[in-house]
């Protein structure tokens, strides 16, 4: 199919890079022009100038740190200001602070919770009155498979997601008199930048890749951003018309596949001082 998002306003959160990158350059070669809403502006711009070079539409207005509702709210404005409208929210902005040694273990869940959960409901928040005045909408909300499926701790990184499914439900019972859809990807462990500051780029990482792909993955391999991007295209496009609400694993079948992982990680302990 082609077109599917012809004409379309869509404003991608996490745009920059990883999945976010993926679906708003999917976007884009369906017909919408997408706001790239990042808080890397020379990554952020790098993608905007790669979709204009492909014949596409795209805007970068400013830094956005989805942690701060001011600038959040800046975004959606500029962007109705310059186009009329929003129709789609793709939000895949998000991080990880678990294991930073600078961080107290208070300011960690601090600032995952402010980014993952208060930021995913400033960005639902600030789009909502526009789709309620025109009447349509879809919101993809990016969630974890780790929230409820999780083969290793990370307790503020995944309770934060867990939050975000929680949101979808709820905003998807709401807004749905109003003509707008709210759907929820839950990824599996996806290859994107998110692990650079988790773990070094080598052999080593390589290893560590290969062995969850084996031992927790039923398809016997790691997602790559355009595995996330077709279902985030799904749930933007008129193929899911008469779908809200759902919370969907993206994860190889994790989640919905029994794994060796989930029977011996959960065994193993977490190594964590406050258990």
């Amino acid at each position: 199919m082609k077109d599917m998002l012809k004409d379309q306003v869509a404003i991608v959160t996490g745009g920059a890079s990883g999945m976010g990158e993926t679906t708003a350059k999917l976007y884009a070669k369906e017909g919408a022009k997408v706001v790239i809403a990042d808080f890397n502006a020379e990554k952020a711009q790098k993608v905007v100038d790669e979709i204009i070079a492909d014949g596409g539409v795209a805007r970068f207005y400013h830094p956005v740190d989805v942690s701060d509702r001011a600038q959040v709210e800046s975004v959606v404005e500029k962007t109705v200001e310059e186009f009329g409208r929003i129709d789609i929210l793709a939000a895949f902005a998000g991080k990880t602070f678990d294991g930073d040694p600078n961080l107290t273990q208070q300011e960690c869940l601090e600032k995952t919770t402010a980014v993952n959960q208060w930021g995913m409901y400033y960005c639902c928040f600030a789009v909502v009155p526009h789709m309620k005045k025109q009447k349509s909408g879809k919101i993809i909300i990016c969630s974890s498979n780790g929230a409820f499926n999780p083969t290793a701790p990370a307790y503020e990184y995944h309770m934060a997601k867990g939050a975000c499914e929680s949101l979808c439900v709820n905003l998807a019972m709401d807004l749905a008199k109003f003509g707008i859809r709210v759907n929820c990807i839950k990824p599996g462990p996806i290859v994107t930048p998110f692990w650079d500051e988790l773990n070094v780029e080598g052999e080593a990482r390589e290893k560590m890749f290969k062995g969850i792909a084996e031992i927790e993955v039923p398809l016997g391999r790691l997602g790559t951003g355009d595995d996330i991007a077709g279902p985030a295209l799904f749930f933007a496009s008129e193929l899911s018309s008469y779908v809200t609400g759902l919370c969907m694993y993206v994860a190889g079948g994790m989640g919905y596949v029994y794994s060796f992982a989930q029977s011996s990680i959960a065994h193993a302990g977490t190594g964590r001082k406050d258990i």
